[in-house]
């Protein structure tokens, strides 16, 4: 698939969302895309050979910002946390099956190759998926008044 077709796939996916969700909301999920995207591209260029090298820098290097972006993502939004450590890793999960530079072919493993990447995605997101949550639970606290009922200091 070359870009302007992945071009209009992402727009095309990003209107229907608008149309049920708020615009904040549209607007963070696109910056979560985006970064899982940008972290995915800067990291294939910095180790143009997929293999174990790739995944461990992955691990190190690409992942720790985007914890750090689910937990800003989910104090800013803390309804439905959950979505802000899963959507970075699963864009660029999309990224590499779908977007124009993507090297996955059906061949002797048939869909394997094609399902394996977001398996990855899940499993990789979720320690970002409980920095989300954690983030989130926090804000709530905090905006609560620091109490855990929520009655505030009164």
């Amino acid at each position: 698939m070359s870009f302007l077709p992945f071009a209009i796939f992402v727009l095309a996916a990003a209107g229907l969302l608008a149309l049920f969700l708020p615009s904040k909301q549209v607007l963070l999920i696109g910056i979560a895309t985006a970064a899982g995207i940008v972290a995915d591209v800067l990291l294939h260029w910095s180790v143009p050979a997929p293999g174990d090298a790739y995944q461990i820098k992955f691990m190190l290097i690409a992942s720790v910002p985007l914890y750090a972006l689910a937990a800003v993502l989910g104090h800013v939004w803390p309804w439905k946390a959950w979505q802000w450590g899963l959507i970075p890793f699963l864009a660029a999960a999309l990224w590499n099956v779908a977007g124009p530079y993507a090297t996955v072919h059906w061949g002797n493993l048939g869909p394997i190759p094609y399902v394996f990447p977001f398996y990855v995605a899940v499993w990789a997101s979720l320690p970002a998926i409980v920095v989300a949550e954690l983030a989130a639970y926090f804000g709530r606290r905090k905006g609560a008044g620091g109490s855990p009922g929520g009655e505030g200091a009164g």
